[in-house]
């Protein structure tokens, strides 16, 4: 294919117009949701048959027709565009949150199945049927249409392989996070992936949408592409040592395996009760056999990286002085010290800090208190693993005079290294003081404001489907109040989804209008919510022993190739569209901070819940009754609120009138039935 001069985006339409002009040899269908910028979604409807090159011209041509005037689109739009100052821009927008590889993912010629070629299972006779940013870009115009503005990748960095997971692996096993994922470029073009990931953030630019990309600073693959020059910014451990496998039950295997190190309850007690406290001084550390399992960093000339995949090492042993044979250790939860779970095998932890004696470590191991919970004695300034930091903290500014992102979801951001943390910041806010940073932190607490963070994921998809979840989240989130912006997610790419739990949609469509019209929400939409998907991206959080049974040998699309089902009816999806519009038309009430501008009501009813956004003088009532199999009815009183010549309210969503006599709202919800009135 040929080179033509020009942006990224310039070079792809070329390549696009040279491809559209020819016969393409095999059937390619695509979504019919996936309509081109400034048409109606098109809803109902089964995939549709397309010359590729003529079907992605004509997006990108859309979207050239919707620019937005007077911008650089190879430039960050921080600062080109109105929004809050920081990065606090974040605050009033709404979020679509992408996984590319799952996201874009379609079966290409509707033989049934995904890819399949025998060197790549991504392709399917030379056709990418995994998601490519190429897809993505065609993609631009549905998510502009649902109301979206910002677009939140997961990592699209390298992956390792290994120890990978599935067909593919986790984009959260990183090979080199200066590296794109090259199977996110569509071989239709003739461009690398980080060009095509160039021409993405310039479509999404021209359309006003901002790019958040996700990194993960405290892990790395297993076979990074730092270990063999950096060999001291990793952990490594006695090869003879064996991971311990999956529901170990025997103490004496426990202790003699490799996992998550085991504790005695009285210095599990003293563990929990010190971090409680923030006293990080004299942590207790493991097992003197769990420390030995550690050795020294190996130096460079020792490593060996076998026909596997897999670095192997010859290292110094702390306590012998004897020579070993050495490999990586997987990572695994962090947090809480007694948790349970099996080793990370595609993943390890970066080594934050060197041991201040470094032939006679006393922090050499993989620990809650060496690797979240720091020691006071090991988090030192000048133990600080000074290189390592200088990679991760030129990361970010790379990404922004590269690509121009306008902002950072940071992987764990509350577990990494506070000052770590301070100098990334700062040196970004040097490159665009606007810029954004979100963290995914589930607290939302001033400490993420201290630390410069603009928002965090939050907790609400963790509790508003328990029955006092809700009442204690709307108390705590509207009521009381909170410091800063967070996530209005129903689901994430850790969680069960909406889809799939207690009340199927009924359930989704009301969590996400609470969420919607929160103080500090941000309108979060996890890809796939809109299409009523139910199966798990991953089951990192809150999945229940029979969930994870009945899910026990299903791909799971972080590790696998997956797709949507993009056909058909998606009831979700207007539902989504509307309430993402009234939050808008709202947004005098909606949109203000303060608790004094959010009001719950009485209902009458346990089920049914109800409250007010005020401001601007507009109301907004979001009233839902959350019991799936009975319809329920009485009055709320809103004669505090509502004017004396009130006689109906009209739920703006469907359209369904409601009877007011004397200032009271009379009511009766279906089943999981959920409004908003507005006066």
């Amino acid at each position: 294919m040929s080179k033509s001069a020009g942006t990224p985006l310039e070079i792809m339409k070329a390549q696009l117009k040279e491809l559209s002009q020819k016969k393409f040899k095999q059937k390619y269908y695509v979504p019919s949701l996936w309509t081109e910028a400034g048409k109606p979604l098109n809803d109902g409807k089964e995939a549709v048959e397309v010359n590729p090159g003529e079907f992605f011209l004509k997006h990108i041509e859309a979207i050239e027709k919707h620019r937005v005037e007077n911008i650089d689109p190879l430039k960050s739009l921080n600062s080109q565009i109105k929004g809050g100052k920081g990065g606090s821009w974040i605050n009033d927008e709404a979020i679509y949150n992408m996984f590319v590889r799952l996201t874009t993912a379609f079966d290409h010629n509707q033989d049934g199945k995904l890819g399949g070629d025998a060197k790549d299972v991504t392709l399917c006779n030379g056709v990418r049927e995994s998601g490519t940013f190429l897809k993505a870009i065609a993609m631009l115009g549905y998510i502009k249409s649902l109301g979206c503005s910002v677009i939140h990748l997961l990592p699209i960095t390298s992956i390792g392989h290994d120890g990978n997971k599935g067909e593919l692996g986790s984009p959260y096993a990183i090979k080199n996070p200066y590296k794109i994922e090259e199977t996110l470029a569509d071989p239709l073009l003739g461009m690398s992936a980080e060009e095509q990931f160039k021409a993405f953030i310039e479509a999404c630019h021209i359309m006003g949408i901002r790019v958040i990309c996700e990194f993960v600073f405290r892990t790395a693959s297993k076979d990074s592409d730092i270990i063999a020059e950096h060999p001291d910014w990793v952990y490594w451990i006695d090869e003879k040592v064996q991971d311990r496998k999956i529901g170990e039950t025997d103490p004496e295997k426990i202790a003699t395996t490799y996992g998550n190190p085991v504790f005695e309850s009285q210095d599990l007690h003293v563990i929990n009760s010190k971090v409680a406290a923030h006293d990080f001084n004299d942590l207790p550390a493991p097992s003197s056999i769990y420390r030995n399992f550690f050795k020294l960093a190996p130096e460079k000339k020792n490593i060996k990286l076998t026909k596997d995949g897999k670095y192997t090492a010859k290292a110094k042993d702390p306590v012998t002085k004897k020579m070993c044979d050495v490999r990586i250790p997987g990572a695994f939860a962090d947090w809480p010290p007694d948790d349970n779970q099996p080793p990370w095998g595609d993943v390890t932890y970066l080594k934050m800090y060197k041991d201040e004696n470094s032939e006679n470590p006393e922090f050499n191991y993989i620990a809650y208190n060496t690797i979240r919970m720091y020691d006071n004695k090991l988090a030192q300034p000048e133990l600080a693993n000074a290189e390592l930091w200088e990679y991760i903290i030129d990361l970010i500014p790379t990404y922004q005079t590269k690509y121009g992102i306008d902002g950072v979801m940071v992987d764990m951001g509350h577990a990494v290294p506070v000052e770590l943390m301070r100098r990334l910041i700062e040196k970004a806010r040097k490159t665009d003081p606007n810029f954004c940073f979100l963290s995914e932190n589930f607290e939302i607490t001033q400490s993420s404001v201290d630390a410069g963070y603009n928002a965090v994921v939050g907790y609400s998809w963790w509790v508003e489907y328990r029955r006092d979840g809700m009442y204690d989240m709307l108390e705590h989130l509207g009521s009381q109040g909170v410091p800063l912006a967070f996530f209005g997610a129903v689901e994430n790419h850790n969680t069960p989804r909406a889809a799939a739990r207690a009340g199927k949609e009924l359930y989704s469509k009301y969590a996400f209008l609470v969420n919607t019209m929160l103080p500090h929400s941000i309108v979060f939409i996890h890809s796939g919510q809109e299409l009523g998907e139910t199966m798990p991206v991953n089951t990192g959080l809150d999945f229940s022993n029979e969930d994870l049974k009945s899910l026990s040998g299903k791909k799971l699309a972080l590790f696998d190739l997956c797709a949507y089902n993009w056909n058909g009816n998606h009831e979700m999806l207007g539902f989504m569209q509307k309430v993402i519009k009234l939050r808008k038309e709202f947004g005098g009430a909606v949109l203000q901070k303060s608790p004094e501008s959010f009001c719950k009501l009485l209902t009458g009813h346990s089920d049914v819940i109800a409250f007010i956004r005020r401001g601007e003088g507009t109301h907004v009532m979001v009233l839902f009754n959350r019991d799936f199999e009975n319809a329920l009815g009485s009055e709320i009183d809103l004669h505090w609120c509502l004017p004396t010549d009130c006689k109906e309210l009209k739920d703006q969503i469907s359209g369904k009138t409601f009877e007011v006599k004397y200032q009271k709202l009379k009511y009766n919800l279906m089943p999981g039935e959920a409004v908003l009135l507005a006066w």
